[in-house]
């Protein structure tokens, strides 16, 4: 079951509840820029644009001044003999930043979740990912604080739309 409309409502407010959110498409459309919100009514319009047009998801990255590190889309390449001759797309990754995943009431799939990075993974994996800089540059504690709370706002939405039966 995908979140209803309060749900993602829901989900928005909290995402912006805290200040200096950085907010954007966690994969941008192919060769195209990446979208940033920059409010919770910006972000449910998006969100309601999408279902409107058959997307079954929202899949945000997080990003919020007191987790320190870097938040920056990156552009990566795309095989045009596999991506329909689209050569590009961005990509907002980094060590902490949070990765919300709404699924839309449509959609169909992986259920809605909220994930980061802990630092003992980071770490593990830093070798491997270079261009994420630094692991020492991001302040665990708040990428936890955060990812947290986002978690306990979406366990209580999707509790509501059972209860509701799913309607918003």
């Amino acid at each position: 079951m995908g979140l209803s409309t309060a749900g993602i409502a829901a989900m928005a407010e909290a995402i912006f509840a805290k200040p200096g959110a950085a907010v954007a498409q966690a994969y941008s459309e192919p060769e195209r820029e990446t979208l940033h919100f920059h409010s919770p009514a910006e972000l449910c319009a998006y969100a309601a644009r999408l279902e409107a047009e058959g997307a079954g998801e929202v899949f945000l990255a997080v990003h919020y001044p007191d987790m320190a590190g870097q938040f920056a889309p990156t552009r990566i390449a795309l095989d045009p003999a596999q991506c329909g001759g689209l050569t590009y797309r961005h990509v907002c990754e980094g060590w902490g930043v949070i990765h919300v995943y709404l699924r839309l009431s449509s959609g169909k799939g992986l259920a809605s979740q909220v994930s980061a990075n802990s630092q003992k993974r980071a770490e593990k994996w830093q070798r491997h990912y270079p261009a994420f800089g630094p692991t020492d540059a991001w302040d665990w504690d708040a990428v936890g604080r955060h990812e947290r709370r986002l978690i306990r706002v979406l366990k209580k939405a999707v509790a509501h739309d059972m209860a509701a039966g799913g309607l918003s």
